[in-house]
Parts: C-alpha cells; structure tokens; sequence
C-alpha cells in the first residue's frame, strides 16, 4: 500500500509523524535486510504501529520495555525471515536512591529529574517507583554511563545511581479503585471530574494548559469526546480509564463504570 493511503487513516499530527517513524523504519529494513529499532513508544504510539504493520506482513515486531506489562516499549522491526527475540531489544537499567530521611518522590519528581538533564522523553522508558525514596528507570543504553555520572539530584536531594540487570526490576501491579459515576455527556471534562474528583472549572484550565491527556494525547478541549477503553491522565493525578459504559439512568445521565489507578 501506498505511504500516503496508509498516512490518511490518521487523523492528528501526532499519529501521523508516528506512522511515518514506523514507515521510515520499514523503508530503512526493504533496503538493508536489517532489524530496525525506535525509541520508547507509549501505548498509544503502538497501537499506531499495530495498524502500519498490519499492512506490511513480511515484516515482524517485538515489543519490549524490560518487563512484562511495561506501558512504554521498543519496537524491534525486522524482516519475517529472521528470529529474534526480546533479548535483542537494547535496553539499559537504573535503580537511583534518594536518603532515607527524604519525602516521598513521586513519579512527576524522577520524571523531571531526568528531564532536566536535557534527555529527550521518548528515550527513557518505564520509571518504577520502588519506595518513598527510590526508583528504578529503564533507558536508551547510549544513556547509561551520561546518568551514571550526571543523574545526581530528585526534587532537593541528592542520589545515589547504579546500573542494574532487568531481573532486579521490580514492577508493582498497582492498585485500582473501581468508581461507579453519572454524568450528562462523555465530554472530557465531565469523565475526568467524575474520575478525578475534581470541579470542572479547575479541570478546564488543566485542559487549556495541556495538562491533560486522552489516551497519551494532549487534548485542549474540555468538551473532546471519550469513548468505552479511553484513558485519561492529569498531570500529577494519575489517570482513569473509562473501563465501561452501562447505560443510561431513568434521569438520562450516562452510567459509567471507571478504573482509578493509584
């Protein structure tokens, strides 16, 4: 199929420049005969490459973050002729460890000490957040000796950064609080209020500022539509997924089953 048909079945900019890393990459394997890897994906991005990939089936993938059930992975694009398996996705590991005495640091505050060392997002993978002073990350190997010699500081204290094998990765499942909600519609702002607990008045400049997102995606309006499966994510909140629509009460308000997950 033609690059161009395939590029209309998305409709924002961010699916599309997607779609084209994925095309580029399978460009790059037609010529060479060679695997090819991208950056961390999130969930959203994959599901992009699921539906380019579907079109090219002498082409495989494998997706892999360190761990099962990882939320943000490497794509491994190779030819169908080849085996390959997880342990040719490159990927490095990090445990980082703040004092004892230190406030709880939360995944926003190792996100952004990361950040802050000018990395780009889509090169760090997963952060596990393993007690009230530590975590472990999963990076581009190309990162690993630049944060092991300059990963230094979360929020005010100082860290202490070594390298670690994926076998020492200890993912939690997390907890999830099932809320039972009503609202008047399935715009965003009304879901997230529901899930949230928040007014939609604060929610609206959330919105405006992009500190919103819907299904890994910054969305600015407030009345953008969600559908059954859709996730939704405040900056520093965690997110909520709208894990079932039940109907409609006697009242006309929309029954929603959601997923907090804490």
């Amino acid at each position: 199929m033609e690059r161009e048909k395939i590029l209309k079945q998305f409709d924002t900019e961010v699916e599309r420049i997607t779609a084209c890393t994925v095309l580029d990459k399978i460009k790059q394997i037609e010529h060479s005969g060679q695997a090819q890897m991208t950056n961390f994906f999130d969930p959203l991005q994959q599901r992009i490459a699921d539906r380019v990939l579907h079109h090219f089936k002498d082409v495989k993938q494998i997706v892999w973050g360190g761990y099962e059930g990882a939320e943000r992975a490497r794509l491994l694009l190779f030819p169908a002729v080849l085996q390959l398996t997880v342990a040719d996705v490159p990927l490095a590991f990090l445990a980082a460890a703040a004092p004892a005495q230190a406030s709880a640091l939360s995944h926003r505050d190792w996100l952004g000490s990361l950040l802050s060392l000018g990395l780009k997002r889509e090169k760090v993978g997963d952060i596990l957040v393993t007690g009230s002073s530590s975590a472990q990350v999963v990076v581009h190997p190309e990162l690993l000796n630049y944060l092991l010699t300059n990963w230094q500081q979360a929020a005010k204290y100082r860290l202490e950064v070594r390298e670690i094998t994926a076998a020492e990765l200890t993912p939690t499942t997390g907890r999830v609080r099932e809320i039972k909600a009503s609202v008047a519609s399935l715009r965003l702002d009304a879901v997230a209020s529901a899930g949230f607990g928040l007014s939609r008045s604060k929610l609206t400049p959330a919105i405006r500022a992009g500190l919103v997102k819907l299904n890994w995606q910054s969305v600015k309006s407030a009345s953008a539509a969600v559908k059954e499966g859709d996730v939704i994510a405040v900056s520093g909140r965690g997110r909520v997924e709208v894990a079932q629509i039940l109907g409609q009460s006697k009242k006309g308000r929309i029954q929603l089953l959601l997923k907090k997950h804490l």
